[in-house]
Formats: C-alpha cells, sequence, structure tokens
C-alpha cells in the first residue's frame, strides 16, 4: 500500500471515529469523498489505521485477464516472458488490495446473467399484465443482450439461429413483427 500525504505538511493521514482523516503533524482533515484517485487505485486503510491507496481489485483482474491473454497468444519465448512478467505484477497488486481489505467485484457468468435477465422479464411480463406479443418481444431482448454479451458484434440473424434456430423471417412472420 502507498501512503497518502498530508498536502500541508507531509505527515500521514490517520482514520478518526468520526470517519475522516487526519493528519497526526498539523491536524488538517479530509473526508473519504474529498480523495480522488486515478481509476486504477482505491483508498484503503493499514492496520495502523493510515490512509493509503493500492491498485483496485478490479483493475488487477483486468490486467490479469489481459496478461493471460497475451501469454496465450505469444508468438515467441519474450513475449511469453513478458506476458507472465505482467501477470506478476497484476496478480501482485490484487494481493495488496485483498491484504489491505479490499473485495474484488463479482464476477458473473453467461448464466448468472442469463437468469437475471430472464427474472427481470419474468417480472415485468406479470406485473405489466402485457400482451403474448409485447412478451415476447422482451424475451428476445433478453436473448439478444446474452449473445451480444458474449459476441459484441452478433447480428440479429446471429441471435435467432443461436436462441430460436429458426430464420429471421420466420421470427418476423410473428405477429406481424417488421410490418
Amino acid at each position: 500500500m502507498t501512503l497518502i500525504y498530508c498536502s500541508e505538511c507531509g505527515g500521514t493521514y490517520h482514520l478518526t471515529p468520526t470517519v475522516e482523516f487526519q493528519c497526526l503533524t498539523c491536524d488538517h482533515r479530509i473526508a473519504p469523498r474529498d480523495i480522488s484517485l486515478d481509476g486504477q487505485e482505491a483508498w484503503a486503510v493499514d492496520p495502523a489505521g493510515r490512509l493509503g491507496y493500492v491498485t483496485d481489485p478490479a483493475a488487477s483482474l483486468t490486467a490479469m485477464d489481459d496478461a493471460m491473454e497475451s501469454y496465450l497468444t505469444a508468438g515467441d519465448r519474450q513475449d511469453r516472458a513478458r506476458a507472465l512478467s505482467a501477470f506478476q505484477d497484476a496478480f501482485t497488486a490484487y494481493m495488496k488490495a485483498r491484504t489491505a481489505g479490499l473485495t474484488p467485484p463479482r464476477r458473473y457468468t453467461r448464466e448468472d446473467v442469463h437468469t437475471a435477465l430472464n427474472a427481470a422479464a419474468d417480472m415485468i411480463n406479470d406485473e405489466l399484465n402485457i400482451g403474448e406479443s409485447e412478451s415476447d418481444i422482451v424475451n428476445l431482448s433478453v436473448n439478444a443482450s446474452v449473445t451480444l454479451m458474449e459476441n459484441p458484434h452478433a447480428t440479429f440473424e446471429e441471435v435467432a439461429s443461436e436462441n430460436y434456430s429458426v430464420s429471421v423471417e420466420e421470427i418476423l412472420s410473428w405477429w406481424d413483427w417488421g410490418r
């Protein structure tokens, strides 16, 4: 963890009972909402109560994913070595964040997303008591969303093929869609 030093005197900030941070040297105070870090960092408090920052666990996980992809597509030994080094650096940053008490973001599987979207569609269909045609559009949106999550460039034809095993023309014929 990298400590955050007081801009007034260079001392370290410590957590106070009022959930602010106070410099022990000059009594300058800052609140958590006043801590401005870049998107790759998150603030944390060490066991001694000192304010600092670490790499955000989400950024570390992304860097590990990127390094793994680089390793798997590396053309030569040197590229693989660089990818392994990048993975090790990201893993070290991740472990520092975990040691500082930060939790990683939840990662959702395709099944998690599909289940949540279907539950949302069911809730909307039930609560709004919409007709069959509108319900089909909601369900088509769910299926398209899950497909696009895995393949952001999927076409409507691919959504139809993957989720319905029918042609686009068949889907458009349902209740005169597209007419």
